[in-house]
């Protein structure tokens, strides 16, 4: 059986070893939010390469209504334009995939280090439990 002192120096341990992996969850959670952040920012220049992309289009669609001689080859420069459109619009469904990852990389590192708090906690208040009892039990010899 043990004192009461022991187990208040388990409980204290336990607490160590708590403390440590809040830290690594906390630090765990911070790289998730960073690369959350990075996956949205990829997003909005996806976003953005389409909106000038279509921008261009709008111009070269202007061009071929409006000049008459060069009409040809502006047809030919916004079919090859058009051509690009389906590969930014994959790399955009490329990085919202890669963003919606990270959202859910990051709900879970949340989740983890709240769940170690939660934990952390119970063990700091056992450890005091166990403190208060070993003052009691020596106070009593």
């Amino acid at each position: 059986m043990r004192s009461a002192a022991q187990e208040a120096d388990l409980w204290r341990l336990l607490a160590r070893v708590r403390g440590l992996r809040v830290r690594r969850r906390l630090r765990a959670l911070a790289d998730a939010r960073r690369h959350e952040r990075r996956a949205a920012d990829e997003v909005a220049q996806r976003v953005a390469a389409l909106e000038h992309h279509a921008d261009a289009r709008q111009r070269m669609l202007a061009f071929c209504r409006h000049d008459r001689r060069g009409g040809g080859q502006w047809h030919a420069t916004l079919r090859a334009h058009d051509a690009s459109t389906p590969v930014l619009q994959r790399h955009l469904a490329d990085a919202q995939h890669a963003h919606a990852a990270a959202r859910d990389e990051t709900s879970e590192a949340l989740r983890a280090w709240q769940v170690e708090r939660v934990r952390h906690d119970d063990v700091q208040q056992r450890w005091r439990t166990a403190i208060a009892r070993a003052a009691c039990d020596g106070t009593q010899d």
